[in-house]
């Protein structure tokens, strides 16, 4: 049986989906963007946009959120494939990214992207989520390139932070607890915007 997002965003907070593997929560520093986007009933989706994955969700209480991720949920891991000059230890690590918070209304279709960061428009430190299936280290330049990285995932979700300075890129774990910021809105038609992400297909909340 398939569930709809509809369905699971407005049904969270229900029994069923009590247990998760991990819950991401935060504080949106502009409400008033949030407030644009819709109603008391919006909702924060935690997605692969691109790929069109649902991969947590969860609800608002004045500017807070958290975001739930079912516990049975194995995200589509791939091979950890990085530029020449960065060491993964140890090797083999299979990982996906969570690349981009979403506020969405339902009822108005609005949708507008969240970004984790110490600035709404002109950051210096993004943040993002990884999940990794093993523990692994990865150290070491890109070659030729201005990006390092010192981190470590563990099994699991991993919160992970880019650092951008002066043209040198740091990827390394989460040092601070970075706000979030509701940019905004990109679509008033969320479902025909974004048709993959809305189809229920690649859904964390896919019952089968």
């Amino acid at each position: 049986m398939k569930v709809s997002l509809a369905l699971t965003v407005l049904t969270l907070s229900a029994p069923a989906a009590a247990a998760v593997s991990v819950g991401i929560g935060g504080e949106i520093r502009n409400p008033q963007a949030l407030a644009r986007v819709g109603g008391p009933d919006v909702r924060i989706l935690l997605t692969n946009l691109s790929e069109g994955w649902l991969l947590g969700a969860g609800s608002v209480s004045g500017s807070r959120f958290n975001i739930a991720i079912p516990e049975a949920f194995q995200p589509p891991v791939r091979s950890l494939d990085l530029c020449p000059g960065v060491q993964v230890s140890p090797a083999g690590a299979r990982t996906y990214t969570a690349e981009t918070l979403l506020a969405y209304h339902a009822p108005s279709g609005s949708l507008a992207a969240v970004i984790q960061a110490d600035h709404p428009t002109t950051p210096t430190r993004r943040g993002q989520w990884m999940y990794s299936d093993r523990t692994v280290t990865i150290k070491g330049r890109c070659a030729g390139l201005n990006t390092y990285y010192n981190l470590t995932l563990r099994q699991g979700w991993t919160g992970v932070m880019t650092v951008s300075r002066d043209g040198r890129f740091e990827v390394t774990n989460v040092a601070a607890r970075l706000p979030y910021w509701v940019q905004p809105v990109m679509t008033r038609a969320a479902r025909a915007t974004f048709p993959a992400l809305f189809s229920g297909q690649r859904s964390a909340f896919t019952l089968r």
